[in-house]
């Protein structure tokens, strides 16, 4: 069982890194067409917001997305540039293209944030089901919150405090 438990850690890790890693490389600017498509504001309200939000968690753990179109999703994204950087060298780097998320609820609540449930998927068959996050409507976009994106590191890493990037806090 304790084989188990760190085998899905270890697997939860590699997507949680997946999240900002693969793609297109680090500091390349984001097509064109991207920037002009952020410039357009995302609804705040009803069923296109709630559209907004699950498209944009899905862009988020999407394998395939370039890093600059994963870190402008997820809020104060540029905090996080660094750390995404450092690991997508590592050995969780050959998983990244296998994962993705499925989106089962989305919740908007006052204060412009939304409740989302989701899974996250790795190879197409679910690694953890049911997760609870947060997206918060900030710069005209739906993004994961450094919460929700910290709280997963936090569950890959363990108690290993050294391992979380500075931007999650202590």
């Amino acid at each position: 069982m304790q084989h188990r438990a760190s085998a899905a850690a270890s697997a939860l890790l590699c997507v949680t890194v997946a999240a900002c890693s693969g793609g297109a490389a680090a500091g390349r600017p984001a097509h064109p067409a991207q920037s002009r498509a952020a410039a357009t504001a995302e609804p705040v309200s009803g069923p296109a917001a709630i559209a907004s939000v699950t498209a944009n968690w899905k862009t988020f753990f999407s394998g395939t997305a370039p890093i600059p179109r994963r870190l402008a999703l997820l809020q104060d994204g540029q905090q996080f540039a660094s750390f995404v950087r450092s690991q997508r060298k590592t050995a969780a780097g050959a998983l990244v293209l296998q994962s993705a998320a499925t989106v089962k609820s989305v919740t908007l609540q006052p204060g412009d944030t939304a409740s989302v449930t989701y899974t996250i998927l790795l190879s197409g068959k679910p690694l953890a089901k049911n997760l609870r996050g947060t997206a918060i409507y900030s710069g005209g976009r739906w993004k994961v919150t450094v919460t929700t994106f910290c709280g997963l590191l936090r569950l890959a890493f363990g108690k290993s405090k050294h391992s979380v990037p500075a931007a999650c806090g202590s």
